[in-house]
């Protein structure tokens, strides 16, 4: 009743945290997602090994204040824009009525590569004609020490490259809800004016995508297998799109029983990873897989990557094991039958 704006209230109270007591050099090295993210993935095997090296991981937290069992998504010799690129080179573009420009997210490229790769492969395998603009980090981590300049400048850096495709019929596509809230609703408030709204308008997360697609008639239903049963968390970031459970919805048109879980990971970015919050998120982990628990599920689901990691850590630690939390895309790219 009140109309308060709580997420937009954070960050105006970060804003002024920082103004009177400075940020870290632990908080800011953390969301140079670009810097970390190149570095890791040039040397990807030394970065991973240690990574898993307990001392080196004690020493880690000492210095900088990561928490020594916080997990960390495997960074990738092979990013995803340097697949993208080799495919190019060897495949015949698809050529169709709908038009994509895929916005990847820093997280796929350098560490959850085959969420992107999925993405490329079912929207081709319905007909879309696919291309990768030149992109930066959104911008999201930024918000944590209430930095909205460098916000405006990612932002002012991706509309550049994105409001071409969009004048040119593309939509944009993007399969990592921080970063289509970003581009749908933070950029027009961020950087007002008619760019940012065309190419918000013109935004979609994947699976709303596809189930558009679906609404038309025109996605592909020769699914060769059924997923089973789906434990689905859905993200913050994707509930405060309200877009309805576009990614539930289609599972269960590749065949998947699905049951969503409407609570969050704890993650939150780089949160978890901060000594002094870490063992409070596994606690707010541990609630949702509680319920995965209920569920009994065949295969565990959440669009956003680190969310899923933290249920991978949590789940492992009650003695659950699942394999692998996986973005809806890549269960419906598997029900396809389309090779991982």
């Amino acid at each position: 009743q009140y109309e308060i704006d709580f997420p937009h209230l954070m960050v105006a109270w970060k804003q002024q945290l920082a103004k009177e007591k400075g940020t870290s050099f632990r908080d800011r090295l953390l969301i140079k997602t670009e810097f970390i993210g190149g570095l890791s993935s040039l040397c990807a095997p030394l970065t991973n090994w240690a990574l898993r090296t307990p001392w080196i991981r004690n020493v880690v937290e000492w210095v900088i204040g990561v928490h020594h069992e916080r997990h960390i998504l495997s960074f990738q010799r092979e990013t995803f824009s340097k697949w993208w690129l080799g495919r190019q080179l060897v495949q015949t573009p698809v050529v169709g009525q709908k038009k994509v420009a895929l916005f990847a997210s820093c997280l796929v490229n350098y560490q959850a590569t085959d969420v992107g790769k999925a993405t490329v492969q079912v929207l081709e395998k319905n007909g879309v004609e696919v291309v990768f603009p030149s992109q930066q980090c959104c911008g999201m981590p930024s918000f944590d020490i209430g930095d909205i300049e460098a916000i405006q400048t990612a932002a002012r850096s991706n509309l550049r490259a994105l409001l071409p495709w969009v004048e040119q019929g593309y939509d944009i596509v993007v399969p990592v809800p921080s970063c289509s809230l970003m581009l749908k609703r933070e950029y027009p408030a961020l950087v007002p004016g008619a760019d940012a709204t065309k190419v918000s308008e013109r935004t979609f997360d994947v699976c709303e995508y596809l189930m558009r697609m679906k609404r038309e008639g025109s996605l592909a239903t020769d699914f060769v297998q059924k997923p089973g049963r789906v434990a689905y968390q859905i993200p913050c970031h994707l509930r405060d799109q309200n877009i309805g459970f576009k990614s539930k919805e289609l599972m269960e048109v590749a065949g998947a029983q699905v049951e969503v879980i409407e609570r969050c990971a704890g993650h939150d970015g780089t949160w978890s990873a901060k000594t002094e919050f870490f063992d409070l998120s596994m606690k707010i982990a541990g609630k949702v897989v509680r319920d995965i628990k209920q569920v009994e599920p065949t295969l565990v689901a959440s669009d956003c990557p680190l969310a899923g990691l933290q249920l991978d850590q949590a789940g492992a630690t009650q003695g659950l094991g699942w394999k692998q939390t996986l973005h809806p895309i890549q269960i419906v790219r598997n029900a396809y039958g389309l090779p991982s």
